[in-house]
């Protein structure tokens, strides 16, 4: 797209028609509501009427709508599906206002916009006969949430700037006070500094001075807001003109010019929803982003701004952003309104790290000068030059830009689409079970077809009550009786499981919220249900793959090691070397607890106290952090022996405080701290901090650092920044006090080394060194990595200023490219990155999370393998593994590590050969990156599922986020398993979203995992309860109570078959048809939906204590198949026991002391559906574990509503109901319904018993324990 400021659009941006062919931008206006006002009532019954089960009940209300039927209360039988979709419809219609109110928040939130300007990039509404008409189709557009040129006619009339009073003279008063000269080169000193940071104190020092260039024909200022060549004082000098006062306008005024008398420009504040593309916005200090926009000036001198991005990516640390060379010098309304120019972008997309655009601006030939052409300037617009929508503006006064993206097409918006629907095993295996129920359901039906039309011609007394609706030949008869019993059969069919399993996980989520075990107080972070519907998939996951940094680990990154020209430096012992000497002693840690660890930190204590008496006697350091990590006293007296060792020590710190791209901020002690995008980096310029090499921050390109008391400056000319393909970073810099120009670069071991210098011609000694240097530097490196510690390399070069310069030529071509721009500038990269010094590595130790070991051999007594996915080198993992518990002493240890494809087969065969599936010893299987790459093409990766199955802990080494989700994906299409991925930064969001479940932490790498997550948790060890107690409970009540739904819909329908056999199978209901309707909706809701959210066989302590209880889960003990048919064949049982008793006991006719008989339809219907609802009540209680008083509220209240409904009902009804409450007054009725329900449940009861006792399942052998 192209957006134009202050110019005119070109005609090859119009239709023959005159019309705009882009059309009109999308709306500022964003809408995560589902519903308006217009579309929910269809939307949502849309929505509803997706579910089978909906569609099929309308149906059968369609059904008892027509008379020939014979349903006398079709309105009645409508109110169980009328309920369903009132309680969802509102519960929707509450979320949905929700999400309204948080839209109207955000799209009636304030900016500052250019007013009494025209944005060229609108197209104007014209206003023709049929004007009115686009109004009022605006206006149900609005309604509709369509955006179309209707809408937008109609929010034209409608949304009318908010008239606030303008930008407040302070601001006029800087923008006028700071405009720049025509030379553009004047520094803006009286700009307000970012406040809190060095930036301000060292602006004074580092103010170069004012440079005026003598004009040269044809040499113009890099600036949208000079179109001609000039003189330099042409511009601030001419005099306003004489003949025509004040009457040219304020925009027609060249830079420099005063305003025009009547100019009317000003900020003013609109609503973000009024936004348009290519407004002029200004952004003042704390100001939420309102569009996706190109930064043209700020206030700072160097045209920096900070944006805060924690909404969008989850990072806390403050970054860096950039405007734009060529409008630095837009400083007041009148600059903004002069200035012209437009901005080619590519369309919208996600990536939030990416964008590629182009400023261009036309230089027009003057009259006079015929030694300037005309032609266009152009500079490149990057990320970094964008400021994204749901960012915060922090530590910088004002930034003016203009709007390139708006609404649904931000990339924040872009990014917020849902994560993959996921639904859980038990609604998926609940799927047959209804369809078996729906087949159960056309068998009854087509017998009672068959059965009546057979027995039309029978004797009996059915033709006596035929009401012409029973047919006049066997065949219609038939045909009239499969749809009549299709309506009386209905319930079988389970209207309220859907909306009732619904609740309970609703439940099961907000228990999960408010678990004050997995609540981290440190970070104010409860454990929050993403995904509410998946809860009892927690009960049964099998397989865990977790990332390891971050997840594992705690991400805090603490400088432990180094290796400088060959000496290694650094005390004190990490976990891994902890889990390396129990791998080799094959001891238990816990021996070390007591003494190792806390004698160890006494040692190290007084070698820190030691180490910082040297530094104190050598120089003074007043920014010493409040907690230095690295000790060891011998580096100071290396420094102070003046050697090379000393020097190489110097350079190497030196390195560490200026190759970076941290921001350092004065604290309120006025010590030191660093922003930095990584906690890698910013242990790094920490640690070179307390040892004094103080990074004191950086002024436009000035960076300033305090070495060792002294203050040094360098001239920073270029960043060459760290990406995951590159794997390093460089700096190139110059020092202020010399002409020679160096690069400074860290990365990755593998990556460094391969760029070293290996012609040395005929340097011998610095040869010789160097490779003594390198030997010696990667035998450190491998101890430090078998140490479990990160390790990087530094490295330099020096680069003569012939060499230099033609390179940042091709650099900065390369970053102004439109097109392959990375590309471009990683082969620049390449070319000056080479021919490196080695100076040395470093070793950081990411300690493990409180509670990880405990956890991982929790999980692993109960049955879950866990795949640990890391980017560490093998030795590192290994060591952290046995750190962490995820590798034993008594598992055999096997590790595949080939280079390619058929390496790699073979070591995967032989594996297999040397491991017996069957065989009871555990294992550990190690495989890295390069092998595990050609263990996931097809032909290998069946053996490498089957090896993996064989083992019982799995580390991936050096692994992509894209093989990260690939071997979830081998697990679980492979073995068909529940899988659970949980990671904490971007790389692990493919994997998360991949698995079953996926869990986000939510650490310090950001929000991206946690969004993409199901469920957000903010330490490992909370894993454990999660899963072990909530995910086992959710399983089991999900279970039964999917069980119990079905039990008491099949007892209610065929107790009103066996009625069919009395009445020639005509379809005649047993008792009346409220009480059908009322089944399932009252009588016996509650109890069903209490058992799924409060039943709990065990309590959470004794759940933890007995890890292996969660095998009832992986095993699916409670939702089996042979279950649910075995369910199915209780419950006909029991409704014939239900039927047949009382018909037996009651036929011939009760004694009764006012001559009453209770054997006609209606009386017997009543005292069987009376005993069928305390049937389905009683099942739930022989369902539950623990006995609680909501329980038994529940089930005896659900009873007794059906006897007082009965009694009321029974007032009101008094031709065929009359007198049923006086049916429940005798004691034959009691006593028959004493008999039937003992005959119903003695044999569950018996065969339940039987079970206990010799086949129990897990739970129940504790619970006796217990």
């Amino acid at each position: 797209r192209k957006i134009y400021v202050n110019m005119p659009l070109p005609a090859n941006e119009y239709d023959d028609k005159g019309k705009l062919i882009k059309g009109n931008y999308v709306s500022n206006r964003i809408q995560t509501a589902k519903y308006t006002p217009l579309t929910f009532v269809p939307k949502n019954l849309f929505e509803q009427f997706r579910n089978v089960a909906n569609l099929y009940f309308l149906f059968i209300v369609v059904l008892q709508c027509i008379p020939l039927f014979g349903v006398t209360e079709p309105a009645v039988s409508a109110l169980p599906l009328i309920a369903i979709l009132v309680i969802t419809g509102i519960k929707d219609a509450v979320e949905d206002w929700k999400r309204n109110q948080s839209d109207d928040k955000v799209n009636k939130s304030k900016v500052f916009t250019l007013h009494h300007w025209t944005n060229t990039n609108i197209p104007r509404v014209e206003k023709g006969p049929w004007h009115w008409l686009h109004i009022i189709l605006g206006f149900f557009s609005s309604l509709a949430g369509i955006e179309n040129n209707f809408a937008h006619t109609y929010r034209s009339i409608k949304d009318r700037p908010v008239v606030l009073p303008r930008l407040d003279s302070d601001y006029r008063t800087l923008s006028h006070r700071t405009a720049v000269t025509a030379t553009g080169n004047k520094l803006l000193g009286t700009v307000k500094q970012k406040s809190g940071t060095l930036r301000s104190e060292l602006t004074n020092i580092f103010t170069p001075s004012e440079r005026h260039m003598p004009y040269r024909p044809g040499s113009i200022p890099h600036s949208v807001l000079y179109r001609k060549p000039t003189n330099q004082t042409s511009q601030t000098d001419r005099r306003p003109s004489t003949i025509h006062p004040g009457g040219e306008p304020c925009a027609d005024r060249m830079a420099g010019e005063p305003e025009a008398p009547n100019c009317k420009v000003c900020w003013q504040m609109v609503q973000w929803q009024d936004l348009n593309v290519g407004d002029y916005v200004m952004i003042r200090n704390d100001d939420n982003i309102p569009a996706d926009i190109a930064i043209l000036s700020t206030s700072e001198v160097d045209n920096l701004c900070y944006v805060e991005t924690q909404n969008l990516d989850g990072e806390t640390n403050l970054k860096v952003r950039q405007g734009l060379q060529a409008t630095s010098g837009l400083r007041n309304v009148h600059d903004c309104e002069r200035a012209r120019f437009y901005i080619e972008t590519e369309p919208p997309h996600a990536n939030i790290y990416q964008f590629n655009g182009v400023v261009r601006w036309n230089i027009e030939q003057p009259d006079d000068n015929q030694s300037t052409v005309s032609h266009q300037k152009t500079e490149a617009v990057t990320y970094n030059n964008l400021l994204l929508r749901g960012c915060v503006l922090r530590n910088t006064r004002w930034a003016i830009g203009i709007v390139v993206y708006t609404g649904v097409e931000t990339k924040i918006m872009l990014n917020s689409g849902k994560t993959p629907s996921k639904r859980s095993k038990i609604a998926k295996a609940t799927n047959p079970h209804v369809i078996a129920n729906f087949v159960i359901l056309a068998i009854i039906s087509i017998v009672s077809s068959i059965m009546a039309s057979v027995q039309f011609n029978d004797t009996g007394s059915s033709r006596f009550f035929d009401f012409n609706i029973e047919g006049s030949n066997p065949t219609y008869a038939g045909f009239l009786t499969f749809w009549v019993t299709l309506i009386l059969y209905q319930n079988i069919v389970p209207i309220s499981l859907y909306v009732s399993v619904e609740i309970v996980k609703t439940f099961a989520a907000y228990f999960i919220f408010s678990d004050i075990d997995m609540y981290y107080e440190e970070t104010d972070t409860p454990c929050v249900p993403r995904s509410w519907n998946i809860s009892d998939d927690l009960g049964q996951i099998e397989y865990i793959f977790s990332d390891k940094t971050g997840t594992l680990t705690q991400n805090v990154m603490e400088f432990r090691k180094c290796t400088i020209n060959g000496v290694s430096y650094g005390m004190g012992e990490t976990e891994a070397m902890r889990g390396a000497r129990k791998r080799e002693a094959g001891v238990s840690e816990d021996n070390h607890e007591e003494t190792g660890p806390e004698q160890e930190n006494n040692e190290l204590d007084q070698a820190r106290k030691t180490m910082y008496e040297k530094q104190a006697s050598m120089f003074t350091n007043k920014y010493i952090g409040p907690n230095p990590t690295f000790v060891d006293p011998n580096l100071f007296d290396d420094i102070a022996k003046d050697d090379l060792q000393s020097t190489a020590l110097i350079h190497f710190f030196l390195t560490l405080g200026l190759c970076h791209t941290v921001m350092a901020e004065k604290t309120e002690d006025d010590n030191i701290e660093y922003k930095a995008q990584s906690p890698d980096e910013a242990a790094l310029v920490g640690t070179a901090r307390d040892l004094g090499f103080v990074f004191l921050g950086r002024e436009s390109n000035i960076l300033s650092i305090d070495v060792m008391g002294e203050l040094q400056t360098f001239e920073l000319l270029n960043v060459l920044e760290f990406n995951s393909t590159r794997k390093r970073m460089s700096v190139i810099l110059r020092p202020t006090d010399s002409d020679k120009i160096v690069l400074l670069c860290k990365g990755a071991d593998s990556v460094i080394i391969e760029r070293l210098c290996t012609d040395f011609g005929d340097q011998n000694d610095l040869k010789e060194s160097q490779e003594n240097v390198k030997e010696a530097t990667l035998q450190h490196l491998e101890e430090f990595a078998n140490e479990g510690l990160r390790t990087l390399c530094l490295s330099y070069r020096f680069i003569s200023t012939e060499e230099y310069k033609p390179w940042n030529r091709r650099f900065q071509e390369a970053s102004s490219s439109i097109n392959n721009r990375e590309e471009r500038m990683e082969e620049a990269s390449e070319e000056i990155e080479c021919n490196m010094l080695l100076m040395g590595g470093t070793a950081i130790e990411d300690r493990l999370q409180e509670g990880v070991p405990d956890t991982i051999a929790e999980l692993a007594k109960s049955g879950i393998k866990l795949w640990v996915l890391t980017g560490d080198k093998t030795e590192t993992a290994i060591n952290i593994g046995f750190a962490c518990n995820l590798v034993t002493n008594d598992m055999d240890l096997i590790i595949l590590k080939a280079t390619n494809r058929e390496d790699t087969k073979k070591q995967l065969e032989d594996a297999l050969v040397s491991t017996d599936k069957d065989s009871d010893v555990k294992r550990a299987l190690v495989i890295d990156g390069i092998t595990l790459k050609y263990a996931l093409e097809p032909e290998a990766k069946e053996s490498m599922l089957d090896l993996g199955m064989r083992c019982a802990s799995v580390l991936c080494c050096r692994v992509s986020p894209k093989q990260k989700a690939e071997v979830v994906m081998l697990v679980k299409k492979g073995l068909k398993v529940m899988t659970l991925a949980i990671g904490d930064g971007a790389n692990d969001v493919s994997m998360i979203q991949a698995a079953n479940i996926g869990v986000g932490i939510s650490g310090v790498e950001g929000r991206q995992a946690v969004m993409a997550s199901d469920y957000a948790i903010a330490q490992f060890r909370y894993l454990q309860k999660l899963l072990l107690v909530h995910g086992r409970w959710s399983y089991l009540r999900t279970a039964e109570m999917i069980m119990g739904f079905f039990f008491k819909n099949i007892v209610w329908t065929f107790v009103l078959f066996w009625y069919q056999i009395f009445c020639q199978f005509n379809g005649t209901i047993l008792f009346d048809y409220a009480l059908v309707t009322l089944y399932n909706l009252i009588f016996t809701s509650l109890p069903i939906i209490f058992l799924g959210i409060w039943d709990q066989d065990l309590s959470a302590k004794i759940s933890l204590a007995y890890p292996e209880l969660y095998r009832m889960g992986l095993r699916n003990d409670k939702f089996k198949v042979w279950r649910f048919w075995l369910t199915i064949f209780d419950s006909i049982f029991q409704s014939a026991v239900c039927f047949f008793f009382p018909y037996m006991l009651l036929l011939g006719g009760s004694i009764d002391p006012t001559g009453r008989d209770h054997n006609g339809v209606y009386e017997l219907g009543t005292i069987i559906s009376s005993i069928a609802v305390i049937v389905a009540n009683l099942f739930v209680a022989f369902s539950l574990y623990s006995y609680t008083w909501i329980q038994l509220v529940g089930i005896a209240g659900s009873i007794c509503v059906y006897y007082v409904f009965v009694a009321i009902y029974a007032l009101f009804n008094t031709f065929i109901f009359a007198g049923q409450s006086n049916v429940f007054g005798t004691g034959l009725y009691w006593l028959s319904l004493i008999l039937t329900v003992v005959a119903c449940f003695l044999p569950r009861v018996s065969a339940k018993h039987y079970l206990h006792q010799y086949h129990p399942y897990d739970n129940d052998i504790v619970r006796e324990d217990v």
